[in-house]
């Protein structure tokens, strides 16, 4: 009987010894391979950062030849640490393992995958839409204009048409190799499809079903903003039905992701100041750099971190004027030496660049605030938090009382009028892109794990869009197009439902700052510009970067620690009440085709208004009390 404890307590105390071998031994490799990649991934960065800036055949060769010797090396690092892999390693060190040594497709797969991906992205950047055969314009300055500023329904149509049929058509043969490549990197890493492991980057097993559940609590406003729009828009498009879904390329950009550009035709007092200062600006000769210095001086307000003398020297932030094809969506980027961060951008001066340029530097922020972490956790808690930082400044630089401060307002009207205009123009492009971010990744997954027949694919989409947006295509579609792929993010691989949870995250980190700032007063007249202590917690928060699981620096940020509506709902609580109250007068209606009711005024005498209404108390009950 003593030998065999004696035994068995040798046993434990070698088992013991082993796992701390074991977990020395995990840590000292992820140690040599955060020096080693980071090498890689700025080479990587590098050539990809020449590509996007000037499309050659020679640049795009450099970034495949990147990209796969990238491929090799996450592959080498991950046979590597399969000694570990059954080891009982801390929580800590296996959840960095598991991000930081993913499986690698094979060669021929991963050369595939590299070309695959160039295809779609040349395609996409290269892509123009002729209007005459004198007069072919690419995306961004010339039919992005278009779209935003022309009230002809006929050209707004054609060129949507014309962009799907000149870029996503030609796409669709790729995306769909690039699907069963996707899924099948997916599967080695023990996922059943891309869907699901893009999923659990947020640590949940219930995740889509989350998103749509916090959709379904903003969808009651969402729907309301949707009649007012149409109400006004059919004043310019008599093409649109007053109890029917819109037509997609009257919303004021290609997609009609953002409606931000339509805000004109929208605005509910119109003799109120300007909410868009763009004339301002151009009154007052700003330029580019000045634009991109006042947003630096909004981070630096709050004892953040300037920019680098890299920035300003190796940027691209303005449309380069040597006839070169670029990439020009606006993107940041982290060269992974703690020291080069920039930002790509053909930056017009105009009120929503100047939006854009302090989202784009939001990211920046995010760069510098965790460089001094493992190559590994370099990256924001969850995907929604790096988009949620950049609206967030957005937003608060919007308001009036910022524009007041920086000398592009002269004075900050104090009246609910200006509110509901403020507050309409915010929703637009934020409230709005709800359920055009959820439907496209809801439609990804579904194609990822096979639940649409080949042939479905687009037609299943447009099915999602007029489901959850009350948006339809302008002109008939058929199986030939693959109009989710005729948006950047979906042609260049990146997930969207990140934009949707940035949109949640962004009011609930709002709310917090505006605490930490002092703020007194309705939540949207925040402005925590020039706020040390909210910039103290900002920092705080950015500078885990993704060392932590994501609800842990929710909760840090906010006490929280699940994404929800109540501060969004908060936020726009005098709209919400101002459009029924509109509603109910213009007997406008909510919803579309047989989802379309109308509101009633009679104390809830009508059916559907004392439903909506009930919608209403409930949620005020749930989020407020």
């Amino acid at each position: 009987m003593k030998c065999l404890c004696l035994v068995i307590l040798l046993w434990c105390a070698l088992a013991r010894a082993l796992d701390r071998t074991a977990e020395e031994g995990a840590r000292a490799l992820l140690q040599e391979y955060h020096k080693i990649a980071a090498v890689y991934y700025n080479n990587g960065t590098i050539k990809a950062w020449a590509y996007y800036t000037n499309i050659t055949e020679y640049n795009r060769k450099a970034k495949e030849e990147a990209s796969l010797i990238n491929r090799k090396m996450k592959e080498k690092w991950n046979l590597k640490s399969k000694q570990y892999w059954r080891a009982d390693l801390s929580p800590k060190t296996k959840r960095m393992m598991k991000m930081a040594f993913p499986a690698q497709l094979g060669e021929e797969d991963s050369k595939n995958l590299t070309s695959v991906s160039s295809n779609m992205t040349s395609i996409y950047s290269t892509g123009t839409v002729c209007l005459t055969p004198e007069r072919c314009l690419n995306l961004d300055p010339g039919l992005e204009e278009i779209m935003a500023n022309s009230r002809n329904y006929q050209e707004l149509q054609d060129v949507w048409e014309k962009w799907r049929t000149n870029v996503s058509r030609k796409i669709r043969p790729s995306y769909l190799q690039y699907i069963e490549l996707v899924n099948k990197e997916a599967v080695l890493n023990d996922y059943n499809d891309h869907g699901e492991e893009q999923r659990m980057k947020y640590e949940s097993e219930t995740f889509e079903e989350d998103m749509v559940r916090l959709y379904h609590e903003v969808e009651p406003l969402y729907r309301l903003i949707h009649s007012y729009v149409r109400k006004k828009l059919r004043m310019v498009y008599p093409q649109i039905n007053a109890m029917g879904p819109l037509p997609a390329c009257v919303l004021g950009d290609m997609w009609g992701r953002f409606w931000i550009n339509i805000y004109p035709l929208l605005v509910p007092y119109p003799d109120q100041p300007d909410i868009d200062v763009t004339h301002t600006m151009l009154d007052q000769n700003y330029t580019v750099d000045q634009m991109f210095r006042m947003g630096d001086e909004f981070f630096t307000s709050m004892g953040l971190k300037p920019l680098l003398d890299t920035f300003w020297s190796r940027s691209m932030l303005e449309r380069p004027q040597d006839g070169r094809e670029i990439v020009c969506h606006p993107t940041a980027w982290d060269f992974y030496d703690g020291k080069d961060f920039r930002i790509k951008m053909c930056t017009e001066i105009n009120f929503e660049n100047l939006g854009t340029i302090h989202h784009e530097l939001g990211h920046v922020q995010y760069f510098m605030q965790y460089a001094h972490l493992p190559l590994t956790y370099r990256d924001g808690a969850n995907p929604g938090f790096h988009e949620a930082i950049g609206e967030l400044m957005t937003m608060s630089m919007s308001t009036p009382q910022h524009l007041a401060k920086v000398g592009l307002l002269k004075e900050i009207p104090e009246n609910p009028e200006m509110s509901i205009n403020f507050l309409l123009r915010t929703a637009l492009h934020s409230v709005m892109t709800l359920p055009f971010h959820l439907v496209n990744d809801l439609w990804c997954w579904k194609a990822f794990r096979g639940d649409y027949h080949l042939e479905e694919y687009n037609t299943r989409f447009w099915e999602l869009k007029e489901q959850y947006l009350g948006v339809v295509a302008p002109v008939p579609r058929t199986a030939e197009d693959l109009d989710p792929t005729a948006i950047f993010h979906i042609s260049n691989g990146y997930d969207m439902i990140r934009y949707f949870t940035r949109t949640i995250l962004q009011f609930q980190f709002l709310e917090k700052l505006c605490e930490a700032a002092g703020h007194e007063g309705p939540l949207h007249t925040c402005d925590f510009y020039g706020s040390k202590e909210a910039g103290d917690l900002l920092a705080k928060t950015l500078s885990m970067g993704s060392s932590m699981p994501w609800q842990d620096v929710l909760e840090l940020m906010t006490g929280e620690r699940h994404m929800n509506s109540r501060a969004l709902l908060h936020y726009f609580r005098p709209l919400q009440e101002w459009l029924i109250e509109d509603n109910i007068r213009n007997q406008d209606g909510v919803g579309w085709g047989d989802s379309w009711t109308i509101l009633s005024g009679d104390n809830g005498s009508s059916t559907a208004h004392g439903s909506f209404v009930c919608i209403m108390i409930a949620m005020y009950i749930i989020y407020y009390w």
